[in-house]
């Protein structure tokens, strides 16, 4: 592994991607998403962690009111003026809770609805703190603290939710997954690209996780220490009538340094090698063509592999969205949003 311990901090910042083999602590959480989550209603088992699980996964805010019942300033959740279509998820586990035809301006300052998404979504229950009796709304699946119902809502159910914005993530009503086409590359560290392809039109979610290897389930330790013949990917699922293969293939290799060889920027080793990967003879040609067209522009060879697709394993969750959630971290702040900035400005036309 790439675990070099080192008195200068600027080279725990560069290697962090590498060497971090732990979940790395998650400081902040998005209030909205434009991320493709899935909208399960049909779920069976509900969500139990511990309590230092849960401090782990939510932001100070999130634990305090999710996990402590805590309740946030009326006003300051950017939830309550939030009016596009789309639902309304428990920020802690991502179970859908309201739809964005039942919120309405309650005057209150907290987000308010008139109806629960469905069965599954909240429970209610008897709060006799605070010298009062009120009926306190939780997550049906993880058992958070959402807010409380009263009987002074809009009809046609005459009750108002009143929920606490910071328990909560907006979803945007967007294309399924499957309705999408997909496309996979491994550019060095996947927290880098995955931001990186976050930005670009007419991509809807980019996955990170593993691919180029034959061993089931990786894991972030096994592949960030060699012993695997993955390197870190990433999947773009993308909407071919915004954005064409040929320009996601641009994207990437404005991306990276293609010379080098497995590695890029401060990472080294295979899993950091760079491949674009192709599921037909059309997207190996545009390729390969791409290859052809930037082949005079360096010194030395081409070091890209192209191969063909064959499997993509998901990375593990605190991976997903890193810099997005983590953008004071270390490396993050060295190398990856420096990293996002040069490759933007060289595809200014395919920034959202």
């Amino acid at each position: 592994m790439l675990k070099l311990i080192t008195s200068c901090f600027l080279l725990i910042c560069l290697n962090a991607c590498a060497q971090k083999s732990t979940k790395p602590e998650v400081n902040s959480s998005p209030k909205t998403s434009d991320a493709v989550i899935n909208l399960d209603t049909n779920w069976t088992e509900k969500i139990v962690k511990t309590n230092d699980e849960w401090k782990k996964e939510l932001s100070s805010s999130q634990y305090y009111i999710l996990r402590e019942h805590g309740t946030e300033r009326p006003n300051s959740s950017p939830l309550n003026t939030v009016k596009e279509k789309g639902t309304f998820v428990c920020a802690g586990c991502k179970n859908p809770l309201f739809a964005s035809e039942t919120k309405f301006d309650s005057g209150t300052g907290w987000p308010s609805f008139f109806q629960y998404l469905s069965s599954k979504s909240v429970s209610v229950s008897v709060d006799n703190s605070l010298g009062m009796s009120r009926d306190e709304v939780t997550c049906k699946r993880c058992g958070g603290h959402l807010g409380h119902v009263f009987n002074d809502g809009p009809n046609p159910t005459g009750l108002r939710y009143c929920m606490n914005g910071e328990a909560m993530q907006f979803v945007a009503a967007q294309t399924p997954l499957s309705d999408l086409s997909v496309a996979t590359f491994a550019g060095g560290c996947f927290w880098c690209t995955e931001t990186i392809f976050e930005s670009i039109k007419g991509v809807s979610e980019v996955i990170s996780g593993y691919s180029g290897g034959e061993e089931p389930n990786p894991t972030y330790e096994n592949v960030g220490a060699g012993r695997t013949g993955h390197a870190e990917a990433f999947e773009v699922y993308y909407d071919p009538k915004v954005i064409s293969y040929k320009d996601l293939v641009r994207v990437f290799f404005a991306s990276i340094d293609p010379t080098i060889v497995n590695g890029q920027g401060p990472d080294r080793g295979k899993q950091y090698r760079t491949i674009a990967f192709y599921r037909n003879e059309e997207e190996k040609t545009i390729i390969d063509q791409k290859i052809k067209d930037i082949a005079l522009e360096y010194n030395k060879p081409i070091a890209t592999q192209v191969v063909p697709f064959s499997k993509f394993w998901e990375a593990e969750a605190y991976h997903q969205d890193f810099v997005k959630l983590n953008p004071n971290q270390g490396y993050v702040r060295a190398e990856s949003i420096p990293r996002r900035e040069r490759t933007l400005a060289k595809v200014k036309d395919l920034v959202k």
